[in-house]
């Protein structure tokens, strides 16, 4: 590392904002994965239901893909802090309300409140890349940019340690009230920071970009498929991660909540881990074209393993290997389809793929929730597997006939003699 590296990483970490927007983000994800995982375990075991287990994670993200509109809007004001802050306790409101909800085992209301929940966070989700790129603007940003976002991955390992340690110790009501003391935590940490305005953008109507994603994907035939790889690793990967942690450890292995609250500190710390060494790793890549097409299909292979798990200390190890390739594909994915595309047009692919990710990450969760409730996982996990494979080969096939060169050179005409000129 050189000096002026370590000057920029330096003045980071001991930037009082810095380590504040930091820790709002670590306190909100840390609420966020315990009571998502609290609320799908306490279902599982209840219900026997894995699509009702799965639907928790389903219900979260679909509000954040109906009215992104609304989200852009809401990041775009004038008044962004009040917003996050209202957010956020909003959001402990809710978790107090889930907790009491389930307590009289009112089902339809709780997924109604995981919907609003979802609103709620994505929003905040938003204005944590506004704060980031408004606060380090300058030699901060890019040191900033590779960190802010492990606090969310370290937030789902504590989440899962909090939960690993309280889910048959107090009751669900406790829980939820544990978890609407983080969001109030955060609520605060965003108070104390400085007022920041996001940029205004031209492209907020729908078919603007759509226009601009087709336009971009016309001139670039390889964009489109690291748009797909990126949608691919959010909607497929971690639509089945939402079921796998709950499902493999109890109902494949038999494992108990125990367990799957240690799997999310798991997964969580192999998240940190594929974020830590992605950075580091793709600046040495000498091939980066193929690099997306290979991490996500080593992620689909990665998948396979996970429920043939014979116990719990190779199914945490499994899950470990599965969640750093998962990380360092999604990272990969990202980084090829920024390279790709247009600065004028990455806004509107930005938006465009966030959408579509969590849309195919919903469906992919209830899914996979659904039959799990009818054949075994490891078929589950095996098709899906076969089919992001077989979705990467065929992607890349159709995308090099595209791109190949065509022989655009005319052949000479045949010599003719005077004779056969006159004959024609």
């Amino acid at each position: 590392m050189t000096d002026s590296r370590r000057a920029e990483w330096s003045a980071l970490l001991g930037s009082p904002v810095f380590l504040v927007l930091w820790g709002a983000m670590l306190a909100s994800s840390t609420g966020t994965f315990f009571l998502l995982l609290t609320v799908s375990t306490h279902l599982l075991t209840e219900t026997d239901s894995g699509l009702t287990a799965a639907s928790v994670f389903g219900f979260q993200w679909v509000l954040p893909v109906l009215l992104m509109g609304v989200i852009r809007r809401a990041c775009a004001g004038e008044r962004l802090r009040r917003t996050v802050v209202l957010c956020e306790v909003a959001g402990g409101l809710v978790s107090l309300s889930i907790g009491l909800l389930l307590d009289r085992g009112l089902l339809a209301p709780v997924l109604v409140a995981f919907l609003l929940r979802g609103l709620l966070e994505g929003i905040t989700k938003t204005a944590r890349v506004v704060y980031t790129r408004q606060l380090f603007d300058g030699p901060l940003l890019k040191p900033a940019s590779y960190t802010f976002n492990n606090s969310y991955y370290l937030g789902g390992a504590l989440g899962g340690g909090l939960g690993a340690v309280l889910v048959d110790r107090v009751p669900i009501t406790t829980a939820c009230a544990i978890d609407a003391a983080t969001f109030l935590v955060s609520a605060c940490c965003y108070r104390w920071l400085p007022a920041v305005t996001a940029p205004r953008s031209g492209t907020d109507g729908k078919r603007g970009v759509l226009g601009q994603v087709r336009a971009a994907a016309r001139e670039n035939p390889r964009l489109a498929l690291s748009a797909g790889y990126f949608v691919v690793a959010v909607g497929v990967f971690q639509g089945y991660h939402n079921v796998a942690r709950t499902t493999v450890p109890i109902r494949v292995l038999g494992l108990g909540d125990a367990a799957a609250m240690t799997l999310q500190l798991v997964s969580g710390v192999g998240l940190v881990a594929g974020a830590v060494a992605a950075p580091l790793l793709l600046q040495r890549v000498r091939a980066p074209r193929y690099l997306a097409a290979a991490t996500n299909a080593a992620t689909a292979l990665a998948i396979s393993v996970v429920p043939l798990a014979g116990g719990p200390v190779v199914m945490y190890g499994c899950y470990f290997a599965y969640l750093a390739v998962f990380e360092f594909s999604f990272t990969a994915a990202q980084a090829a389809m920024i390279q790709d595309c247009p600065p004028d047009r990455l806004l509107a692919l930005t938006t465009f793929t966030n959408a579509a990710g969590n849309g195919l990450l919903i469906l992919v969760t209830l899914a996979v929730g659904a039959l799990s409730d009818v054949a075994s996982f490891e078929t589950i996990t095996l098709a899906l597997a076969a089919a992001a494979v077989g979705g990467t080969a065929v992607g890349e096939v159709l995308t090099a006939r595209r791109t190949a060169p065509r022989n655009t050179t005319k052949p000479p005409a045949p010599a003719v003699s005077p004779e056969q000129g006159a004959d024609r």
